[in-house]
């Protein structure tokens, strides 16, 4: 099945449980219907839920993500006849077990002759790529148009389950040292031969509550997003600046393959997040960081030549990173991606002036399109060939296991 899951380790009586089923639709609902985000949906229930066990915990992640990832999928199951009146989010979850021919608990009842209409409505949309991926049809289009005969494979990747992806944080302990924390732990953890610092967790489990994060020795951060700050490759003493910082993953992991020496300056048009950003430099023993809200036009244009390389992770549709936040494509409109084109456009005419001649622009996105990629890099080539000139671009597609991501170096005349 599309997006097929695996059930947590201990899929029995005692995690498939009533109170757990009601804290599985409660937070779909939350996502589906009332517009939080997935990880702020989670946040708030476990707070408030706080003697849940770390493997309900992980079960109930793990059904929430599937329902998501395979919402469309599941309603046209349901919706197609002979499985009498709809019942909401229980119903969704318990076709979604009898398809992938799991047990279904005792006190979810679904009779023989509903489970063989479960069985033949899934097979009547074997052959709609929308609906067997769980996209909107306008997506589907979009994908097919652009991406062409690598729409679906990509399609495919995008509908599994997230890697756990974390890098050790090289300013407080190596790669090696942390691993080897980690197994002590008992943790199934390997190392990646993607990204240098990169480890990935076999586990479904918390790890902000873990000690070594607490000493900031790792952050979240998925293997393509690792590779972006490769792909940058900041010398220590360097003058850099992150100019869509956030909430600064991007700008922490610049930071350590800087050795933190030099200077990176953080821009952001939302303070909250630089604020974010604060608090994580803080745990990461990051000190070259300087954080600056762009409250003005001047922000930027005080900054105009001085950066030996300036990073523009720019806002974009985020249709590479569905892996793990698939509530994206059922919030994403059409409208959205022309908006963000034109936004993407405008990053870079004006953000790429605070490069200084000799130094090096990077654009990069977390979109599979190209539209949002290589179109953007063409066009500014276009418009500003007298000062800068293509240097090289990569691709990281979902279909090599991790997170889409596009980025492209430009070096100012």
């Amino acid at each position: 099945m599309p997006g097929k899951f695996n059930f947590a380790q201990n899929f029995n009586s005692l995690v498939v449980s009533h109170k757990n089923i009601q804290a599985i639709t409660q937070i779909t609902r939350d996502v589906m219907f009332s517009g939080l985000q997935a990880d702020k949906a989670f946040e708030a229930f476990f707070k408030s839920n706080k003697s849940v066990a770390p493997s309900d915990i992980a079960f109930i992640v793990e059904q929430v993500y599937y329902l998501i990832r395979n919402w469309r999928l599941l309603i046209e199951i349901q919706s197609r006849g002979n499985l009498g009146e709809p019942s909401g989010i229980i119903t969704l979850l318990a076709i979604g077990w009898i398809v992938e021919q799991k047990q279904l608990p005792d006190f979810i009842k679904i009779d023989r002759l509903r489970r063989r209409a479960i069985s033949e409505n899934f097979k009547s949309v074997n052959d709609n790529r929308a609906i067997m991926y769980s996209v909107p049809d306008w997506l589907d289009n979009i994908g097919h148009k652009e991406l062409t005969d690598h729409w679906l494979s990509i399609l495919q990747a995008l509908n599994q389950e997230a890697a756990l992806v974390i890098r050790a944080n090289t300013i407080k302990c190596s790669r090696d040292k942390l691993l080897k924390e980690l197994l002590a732990l008992g943790l199934e953890i390997r190392k990646s031969n993607r990204a240098t610092d990169a480890l990935i967790l076999k586990n479904k489990l918390n790890v902000f509550k873990l000690p070594q994060f607490k000493q900031g020795w790792f952050e979240m951060q998925d293997i393509s997003s690792q590779l972006i700050g490769h792909f940058v490759n900041p010398q220590p003493g360097m003058r850099v600046i992150d100019a869509c910082a956030g909430n600064g993953g991007k700008t922490l992991h610049l930071a350590s393959l800087m050795q933190n020496k030099g200077r990176i300056i953080a821009l952001d048009i939302f303070p909250t997040k630089l604020e974010t950003l604060k608090c994580r430099t803080k745990r990461a023993g990051v000190s070259i960081v300087e954080t600056r809200a762009i409250d003005s036009t001047k922000v930027i244009k005080r900054l105009h030549n001085t950066a030996d390389l300036v990073l523009l992770d720019v806002p974009c549709s985020g249709l590479g990173v569905l892996k793990r936040n698939p509530e994206i494509k059922w919030k994403l409109q059409p409208t959205d991606l022309d908006n963000l084109r034109k936004t993407q456009e405008d990053v870079l005419s004006r953000y790429s002036l605070m490069v200084k001649p000799g130094g090096k622009l990077v654009y990069s996105t977390c979109s599979i399109l190209p539209s949002e990629n290589t179109c953007q890099i063409q066009k500014f080539i276009d418009k500003n060939g007298d000062k800068f000139e293509f240097a090289e671009e990569r691709f990281v597609s979902p279909t090599e296991g991790f997170d889409g991501f596009y980025m492209a170096a430009m070096i100012r005349k």
